[in-house]
């Protein structure tokens, strides 16, 4: 048995624990803070808190308001700019994950010159970076325990890849209580996101022990808490046992790497800017259903992890079992097809020749061609 495992940044978890942060900075020795964050998480009233947190331990603060769904470059970029014009030495992301993924990135390059273009694929930023500390708001992305950030490159329509040393979170504060106010919606996407994370890393070809363990007591967490979480939001055992099912997908999915529906989502992000948590959610239960001859033994012990009656059924039809609860989370959460998330169907052969270039396509425990994906996409429609 051989396998490499990290866990990037040091994890504090529980309700206000993201209060701490100041207390964090001054204990890492740096007085200039960037902060990362987009508009709606200000307008939800979680930013000041910790603004004031900051500024109780008599730090230098710099905003950076203007985080975009699905992150395109030039917004990495404008912030790194006004970072290093403020002399900003420790980055702070609150948010979900396009603000994760825009703060690591200006973080990047706080250390590294720009393009952000130049440090695109695996262990490509060379130049260590100072400690950057995720609050995330979201139970969904994983991102602040994730070594990789996804950034949008608008001119060519595609999404690319950030990922390896010197780009996780050196330190994450994980307070369920700020995921509290999240909309019905966004915890259902979200949370839907984070059990992708989850039963892709389960399936992938890069799992191992540590991932597996980790993948399955995700997916028991977030099948039985997501329902709750979205109808009852303030219901604040639900929002923790969530927030830890989605951290520990996150984990789980940055070592063992995810499958063909995160390369299906990357294009829809791109090209027709699905959020990636919708888009997910939408091809879940098709790329399960597609992979399922290729590992019938994880399937079903995905399905024992769903809490679903399989242990007596036929490969068959443990398949056809947790496929079908998937569809039935979906339309139980309200989340809609890919014609109801608004994706041009004309668009779906372009989607699927996408899909085939992307990198977690070649972790995906089955092969497939540009057919089978566009099969996929047309079921999700």
């Amino acid at each position: 048995m051989e396998f490499f495992f990290t866990v990037p940044p040091a994890i504090t978890f529980g309700p206000g624990c993201s209060k701490k942060v100041g207390e964090v900075v001054t204990q890492l020795g740096y007085k200039n803070v960037f902060v990362v964050y987009d508009a709606g998480v200000k307008a939800a009233g979680i930013v000041d808190p910790i603004i004031d947190a900051l500024k109780a331990a008599n730090l230098n603060i710099v905003e950076y308001d203007k985080v975009l769904p699905n992150p395109p470059i030039e917004c990495v970029e404008e912030g790194a700019t006004l970072a290093r014009n403020a002399g900003s030495e420790i980055v702070v992301a609150i948010g979900g994950g396009s603000a994760m993924d825009t703060a690591k990135c200006v973080n990047v390059l706080l250390s590294n010159p720009s393009p952000l273009s130049l440090y695109e694929g695996v262990n490509n930023v060379k130049n260590r970076t100072n400690p950057f500390i995720a609050i995330p708001t979201t139970a969904g992305t994983g991102s602040e325990v994730t070594t990789m950030a996804i950034i949008t490159d608008e001119a060519n329509k595609r999404k690319f890849a950030v990922h390896g040393q010197h780009v996780g979170a050196a330190i994450a504060l994980a307070d369920p209580e700020l995921t509290l106010g999240l909309p019905p919606f966004i915890t259902a996407t979200t949370g839907v996101d984070a059990l992708t994370h989850a039963i892709e890393a389960y399936i992938s070809k890069m799992n191992m022990v540590p991932t597996d363990v980790m993948a399955l007591k995700a997916i028991e967490l977030i099948i039985k808490n997501l329902p709750e979480a979205t109808k009852n939001g303030q219901n604040l055992e639900a929002r923790s046992n969530m927030l830890l099912g989605s951290l520990m997908a996150g984990i789980a999915f940055t070592n063992a790497m995810v499958t063909l529906a995160h390369s299906i989502a990357h294009p829809l992000g791109a090209r027709c800017n699905t959020a990636h948590g919708l888009a997910n959610a939408c091809v879940l239960p098709y790329v399960v259903e597609f992979n399922a001859p290729a590992v019938p033994q994880r399937i079903r012990d995905i399905g024992v992890a769903m809490g679903l009656p399989v242990q007596d059924l036929s490969d068959g039809d443990v398949a056809k079992a947790v496929v079908e609860a998937l569809i039935a989370l979906n339309k139980e959460l309200g989340i809609p097809s890919l014609e109801g998330a608004k994706v041009p169907k004309d668009i779906l052969p372009t989607i699927a020749e996408d899909a085939m270039k992307e990198v977690p396509t070649f972790f995906n425990p089955r092969e497939c061609t540009v057919e089978d994906v566009l099969a996929i996409l047309n079921k999700a429609y």
